[in-house]
């Protein structure tokens, strides 16, 4: 039996939100930088998931849990293959470790800056150019199988708390016709929020005789005590994508970070290399997800970019960092001197933006009369409390502190770190994505680095002088003074293929390519460059070459034409 998990099917949620903050963007426009450009770090809103081959046939993933509503409403089911046997096959991470997981793993596109001539003196007046200048929560009840007696077909395998969810895993009949019926009774019947869509997206996992994990709020929580889940189950790693559709926005990024012996691949989606000419490279986060969306549509919406593949030890210590080992270490010395309010104050300081932070003081904390924890929250400040510092070490320990420290735990735990991302729409989710991991096939970093060149001579300015960029897949990109300074990336370069290949991996060898652009983006470069080139040999300024290079902008055209129709043919592969 095919073992699953799945994201979640959030119920009643308002719609989806990011998984992790947007980063800024910083763009440098003009020639007022250093020389080596600040970079561009991309930053995608996803679903964001972890998974870990446990080498022993189980799999523990990390996964995001994205829901925006009434708290009362929240309900979140997900088909699983096998029953959490104890705590430590159930638990709680952190959005935090989530987030500094994925600054620490994004793409960065930089370029480095070099001057080729020399440049003739800027006049008064400026460049001409428009140059710009860069300024403790409660233990699991005991297991044990019941069944309702108004759902015989309905059985509870176990039941528990962790963090601010209540959970409850059930089987149903394997001789039930459709099952999901059963289980959307059940579920409605036991106070969980049911969307009419449920049954038909539940029954091909419950007809495989998968059990089903729901989850829902503790009374007292809030929508800020969401957390990511930490499941271990038996099984490979594998997304049934097909029940996010019920929730998914267009074009959906999924984002997962794979934890194994070796490389991590898609076994039935295809592996998408991104055509590093169709990328900002003065503001990558710009258009980088747009890039990312046109390769997986040119795929049939069954594409993985790998952003990232290498060993997990470049990773240690940056989810749960020095610092922080430091700070709660700190706070651990000082309670036994604090009064309660002094050491809630220290604790706000150090740990108070760190989610978990609010529940673990709520299971602690006595106000005076008339005071409201909602106030609190608004004003930590304004407040004298009365709280224990040695039960709330505890509450901050298991509710805020190892949370954190597990998914570094997670990712210490193994040699090597795939980082996969692709984007689907709601229409694309048809085929839940498998995932191995292949020996043979290299590193991929993180880090892209090209060379922008500044073309001088005596008759321009180093501000208003033509310049080109120099790709590290190969390739060269010509362009003038006031596209620089306004971090606009040509838009003629639309047109080429987003995809440089769309190959099948396996896991060993190399895997097949099915489709090479690598011809057809250096040819539809060389009419984009056509002009440009010997208009900085003639020491042209912004404008210089534009009239020639007019012809060659049309020719990319008509050859960008023959990419319309390409997203499903790749469907058929």
């Amino acid at each position: 039996m095919r073992s699953f998990f799945r994201f979640g099917l959030v119920v009643t949620a308002v719609g989806a939100v990011g998984t992790f903050f947007p980063a800024n963007a910083n763009a440098c426009g003009g020639f007022f930088c250093n020389s080596a450009q600040p970079a561009n770090q991309v930053n995608q809103a996803a679903e964001g998931i972890v998974f870990a081959d446990n080498g022993d046939g189980t799999t523990t993933a990390v996964i995001q849990i994205q829901y925006q509503g009434p708290t009362q409403n929240f309900s979140w089911l997900l088909p699983i293959s096998s029953v959490p046997k104890s705590d430590a096959d159930i638990g709680i991470a952190s959005n935090l470790a989530l987030q500094r997981l994925q600054a620490a793993t994004n793409p960065l596109y930089t370029l480095t800056v070099r001057v080729e001539g020399t440049c003739g003196e800027l006049r008064s007046g400026g460049s001409g150019c428009g140059a710009a200048s860069a300024d403790s929560a409660p233990a699991n009840a005991p297991r044990g199988v019941t069944i309702d007696p108004s759902h015989p077909e309905v059985v509870v395998e176990a039941t528990g708390v962790v963090g601010a969810f209540e959970w409850t895993v059930i089987s149903l009949d394997k001789t039930l016709s459709d099952p999901a019926v059963a289980a959307e009774s059940w579920l409605k019947k036991n106070g969980y929020d049911v969307p009419s869509s449920a049954p038909a997206l539940l029954g091909p996992y419950l007809k495989q005789g998968l059990f089903l994990l729901a989850l829902r709020l503790t009374k007292d929580a809030d929508s800020g005590s969401i957390r990511p889940i930490v499941l271990t189950y038996a099984g490979a790693p594998s997304i049934p994508i097909k029940l996010t559709a019920v929730a998914a926005n267009d074009d959906m990024g999924v984002l997962a970070w794979i934890l194994g012996p070796s490389r991590a691949v898609p076994k039935n989606y295809l592996s998408l290399e991104l055509n590093e000419a169709r990328i900002n490279w003065f503001n990558a986060p710009s258009n980088y997800n747009s890039v990312v969306i046109e390769a997986a549509d040119d795929a049939g919406g069954q594409g993985f970019v790998t952003e990232l593949a290498g060993p997990t030890s470049a990773l240690s210590r940056t989810i749960w960092t020095t610092l922080d080992e430091s700070n709660w270490s700190t706070l651990n010395q000082t309670s036994g001197s604090s009064t309660g309010s002094a050491f809630f104050q220290q604790a706000f300081q150090l740990f108070g933006q760190w989610d978990g932070f609010w529940d673990a003081t709520r299971a602690v904390v006595t106000l005076a009369d008339g005071q409201s924890f909602d106030s609190l929250k608004a004003c930590p400040s304004c407040y004298s409390i009365q709280l224990s510092p040695q039960d709330y070490l505890k509450q901050l320990a298991s509710q805020v502190i190892e949370p954190v420290k597990r998914v570094q735990q997670l990712i210490d735990a193994h040699p090597r770190i795939t980082r996969l991302y692709t984007t689907l729409s709601a229409d694309e989710m048809t085929l839940d994505p498998l995932f191995g991991f292949n020996p043979d096939l290299p590193n991929v970093s993180n880090l892209h680095n090209a060379q922008r060149v500044i073309a001088c001579s005596p008759n321009v300015s180093q501000f208003s002088a033509p310049w080109r960029i120099e790709l590290p897949q190969g390739g060269v990109v010509w362009g003038s003074a006031d596209q620089a300074a306004s971090g606009v990336w040509p838009s003629e370069l639309s047109t080429l293929p987003p995809n440089r290949t769309i190959a099948r991996a396996a896991e060993s060898g190399e895997g097949k390519v099915i489709e090479d652009n690598s011809a057809t983006i250096e040819s539809q470069l060389a009419h984009y460059n056509s002009g440009k080139s010997s208009a900085a040999e003639e020491g042209g300024g912004c404008t210089t070459g534009r009239g020639r290079a007019a012809g060659a902008w049309l020719a990319v055209a008509l050859v960008g034409g023959t990419l319309i129709g390409r997203r499903r043919r790749m469907q058929s592969r």
